[in-house]
């Protein structure tokens, strides 16, 4: 008896790497795509939270936040619109400009989707990919599940647990409940800069994806 078998392989940074996306189409260009999509401020606190609970002199989340808006607002210069170069993906001219700050950390531009989502669809047609939202994903477990298993062509899961599992870098535990308070008060001026660099990323984004995920830009939770 011939035993059907489906083989899952999951990264949170698989989608901002070419060589994983190169890899991966040269072995399985018949892989499925699954997205979850994370609003990229709170996801780009996330990212940060897991570097600053490791230690004791991390800069604040909103010194490394306004030293990369300050960097990418340079690189845009007063064109804009000229640096949004979707169609080049990772060889976009925004992201090239950005290395050459040596930034510490990279926290809100991993969060350009556009970019990395242009480039796998020229790899793996649309009907290989599905987005998710995150924060849907957390309110409704239920109704992802359902989604995924309707795109994997698999039978719909039953006794689903609902308890959520943290890994090992807990941002939810000790003195990461300190630093995640202090990060959720950003000084104005930076979150308006935040979310004007955020919102042609995420109009883009609705755009591949054909889906409004109404993400609130300037929210850090």
């Amino acid at each position: 008896m011939k035993i059907k078998k489906i083989t899952f392989e999951a990264s949170v940074h698989y989608y901002h790497h070419k060589r994983a996306l190169e890899n991966l189409h040269g072995i399985l260009p018949c892989s499925k795509i699954v997205w979850i999509l994370r609003n990229p401020l709170p996801r780009a606190l996330s990212e940060y939270m897991h570097q600053a609970v490791k230690s004791q002199t991390y800069p604040s989340f909103a010194t490394i936040l306004g030293k990369e808006v300050k960097a990418i607002q340079t690189c845009q210069g007063k064109n804009a619109e000229l640096k949004l170069d979707f169609e080049h993906g990772f060889e976009n001219t925004l992201f090239k400009c950005l290395a050459r700050f040596k930034l510490k950390k990279y926290a809100l531009s991993t969060g350009f989707y556009a970019y990395f989502i242009h480039a796998w669809l020229e790899k793996f047609p649309f009907d290989q990919n599905l987005f998710l939202d995150y924060d849907s994903f957390r309110r409704n477990p239920e109704e992802t599940l359902q989604k995924l298993t309707q795109f994997l062509g698999v039978s719909p899961f039953s006794n689903i647990s609902l308890r959520w599992k943290y890994n090992k870098a807990n941002t939810n535990d000790g003195r990461a409940v300190a630093i995640r308070g202090k990060s959720l008060k950003l000084p104005a001026p930076i979150l308006a800069k935040t979310v004007e660099v955020l919102q042609p990323q995420v109009e883009k984004v609705y755009e591949y994806i054909g889906e409004n995920l109404e993400w609130k830009l300037d929210k850090l939770s």
